[in-house]
């Protein structure tokens, strides 16, 4: 005989963001930036996510490498992608960037330490919402968020 696992029921807090997304909706605004975040030094991502939670945005997941942002931009389908560029793996951040925007018409806001004029000559392929150069405020990078949201949401 075999047995099957039935999935837990939702956690309160899963239902308690849900319950938040509805009543945004419900009085007309609108529900709160999907962001996904590309990043391979952990706690850097932490702390970016850390960041966006505080300013009511929805970091939907962190990616190290080009291949795991791929795979979760097609599942949660961001609004917005925040995209270091030396990242681990085959593909750096660039070809990342490049390859969401072509298969899923995702942009990216890139955010990297490597702000030579080659870098940033070849990211503008991407067609990037702009350029957050490492290291920076918490007051930067949600301005810079916000900026490109801007440029998405009209």
């Amino acid at each position: 005989m075999t047995l099957y696992s039935v999935a837990p029921p939702q956690a309160p807090e899963d239902a308690s963001k849900l319950a938040a997304t509805l009543e945004n909706v419900g009085a007309g605004r609108k529900p709160p930036a999907r962001i996904l975040v590309v990043e391979d030094e952990w706690l850097v991502a932490c702390e970016i996510e850390a960041a966006l939670a505080d300013e009511g945005l929805e970091v939907v997941g962190i990616a190290a490498s080009a291949e795991e942002a791929l795979q979760m931009a097609e599942v949660h389908m961001p609004e917005l992608v925040l995209m270091d560029i030396r990242i681990r793996g085959n593909g750096d951040g660039i070809y990342a960037a490049l390859e969401i925007s072509r298969r899923f018409g995702l942009r990216s806001l890139f955010v990297s330490a490597n702000d030579d004029p080659g870098t940033r000559e070849r990211a503008q392929a991407a067609h990037p919402l702009g350029w957050l150069p490492k290291p920076f405020s918490t007051m930067q990078l949600v301005s810079a968020v916000e900026e490109a949201l801007r440029g998405l949401r009209p």
